[in-house]
């Protein structure tokens, strides 16, 4: 990002009809933001907790909101006063300035100092040439469009005691040039806490207070005020001198279309997880559908040796059967257990006796890949696919299947209808469209196998081979 230049970019994913268009909405804030930040906390007489880490705290956080910084830590008078004639070069017409110090002020006769590390201060008279005067600042704001000034400045100030007159604690009040807002740590006249932990009460509060999106600088230092004051039971409250005449948002929140984009991009990404949820499922769904099927088409030991006892021995007048002849009987009776007749079995007849054993546990993907012998992960994928497309139809609907002349498996959809006959009677009309009235029946309604209708439907196939039929449909069902 280009320093001092605050970019936002949106990107947002349309998606309709399986067809995604992405949309990147480029907002650019083109006015140049530019930050001094000072942090002084190694005093000779009286040193200062945080000072250094409120100051690199608050550098970050504006570095993140797009501004240009220039952090300095305790410096010297000389070196504050270039920083603030540098800042002020810096400033240029639209551009928006802020300067934030952490450190010991003080007020002389109504006027404010920023006390740099090396001070030595014995009189007021010495404050005006050891300190800087807070209007050198101000001064140099003029060609910024608006000026933030912030000053946790307001600390206990060991030099004071040395003073004849009663000047006052903390800062004096002072009146923000046009397009400035001036905020205190504390209210005029008042002295704030260092704070006890890695930041003083007033920065810690600020910080939070810059993450907040959509506010105006008015109400980010509302915030701040609220939250010093419930911290330390109202002993400090901040307070603001203002003059702005233009609106400022340090993170600027999102206009009504980007709120609709960041609602779509949300709605977006909810949906591609729930996805990714019901592929989990689907994969579990795939692994238990393929155990149940390895299950069905293989008869346990102990259904193998109930059916197939062991061979008597042969009489002496009769010789012992053969191998051959032996297996022959045991595929005879394994069959006839299956519901199968021993003779002319085929591949019909195994799907239909597998039908049988799973009735009352099918589903319809789980009904069809037994009927159609589907065992590959690709098959078995599409028909789970297909079942919850079914299952999603909206309204009233219904599925059909037949069978026609050649041993095909026609089948017909419809959805969308205000009663499920009509349905019914739709699915049917587009199953029979080709071969006519009787040739198909509804195997499904609302999503819900109908297991009677489906084991009709197997009874009627077989005058095709089974790799036939299954090709057609997974090529042309109903996903």
């Amino acid at each position: 990002m280009i320093p001092g230049v605050a970019r936002l970019t949106v990107r947002v994913a349309l998606c309709f009809a399986g067809w995604c268009l992405v949309l990147m909405a480029g907002v650019s804030m083109a006015e140049e933001r530019v930050a001094l930040v000072i942090g002084n906390a190694r005093y000779p007489s009286a040193p200062l907790r945080n000072p250094i880490h409120d100051a690199s705290a608050i550098a970050e956080r504006l570095r993140g909101l797009g501004f240009a910084v220039d952090l300095k830590a305790d410096v010297t008078q000389r070196d504050m006063t270039r920083a603030i004639s540098h800042f002020g070069r810096q400033l240029k017409n639209g551009s928006v300035g802020l300067f934030y110090y952490a450190g010991h002020g003080m007020q002389v006769k109504g006027r404010n100092f920023l006390i740099p590390v090396d001070a030595d201060i014995t009189t007021e008279a010495s404050v005006r040439s050891e300190a800087v005067d807070l209007d050198l600042l101000l001064e140099q704001l003029g060609p910024a469009r608006l000026s933030v000034v912030i000053l946790d400045a307001c600390r206990n100030n060991p030099f004071e005691g040395k003073f004849r007159s009663a000047s006052g604690s903390g800062l004096a009040q002072v009146d923000a040039p046009k397009g400035t807002i001036i905020a205190y740590a504390t209210a005029p006249g008042k002295v704030a806490s260092d704070g006890e932990g890695s930041h003083g009460v007033y920065t810690s509060a600020l910080l939070a207070a810059l993450d907040a999106p959509g506010l105006k600088v008015e109400e980010v230092f509302k915030h701040v005020r609220i939250n010093v004051a419930r911290a330390t039971a109202s002993l400090q409250v901040p307070w603001e001198s203002s003059s702005l005449t233009g609106d400022f948002f340090f993170r600027p929140g999102q206009t009504g279309d980007q709120r609709r984009q960041a609602d779509l991009q949300k709605a977006l990404e909810e949906e591609s997880a729930k996805r990714e949820r019901e592929a989990a499922v689907l994969r579990a769904e795939l692994e238990s559908l393929r155990a149940q099927i390895t299950m069905l088409k293989t008869p346990p030991k102990d259904a193998i040796a109930a059916v197939a006892p062991p061979m008597a021995p042969a009489s002496k007048s009769e010789p012992a059967p053969t191998k051959e002849q032996a297996n022959l009987a045991l595929k005879a009776n394994v069959a006839s257990a299956s519901g199968t007749a021993a003779k002319g079995s085929t591949e019909w007849d195994n799907a239909r006796a597998l039908l049988s054993k799973s009735r009352g546990t099918l589903t319809l993907s789980k009904a069809l890949a037994i009927l159609l012998g589907v065992e590959s992960k690709e098959g078995i994928d599409y028909l789970l696919a297909a079942e919850r497309t079914i299952k999603a139809w909206p309204y009233y609907s219904a599925f059909a299947l037949g069978v026609n002349p050649s041993g095909g498996m026609p089948w017909g959809r419809s959805y969308g209808q205000r009663t499920r006959l009509f349905a019914e009677e739709d699915a049917l009309r587009v199953c029979e469209q080709v071969h006519g009235p009787g040739t198909c029946v509804v195997v499904a309604v609302d999503g819900e196998l109908h297991e009677d209708k489906l084991v009709e439907i197997s009874r009627r196939l077989g005058k095709t081979e089974m790799s036939v039929v299954r090709k057609r449909f997974l090529e042309k069902g109903p996903k």
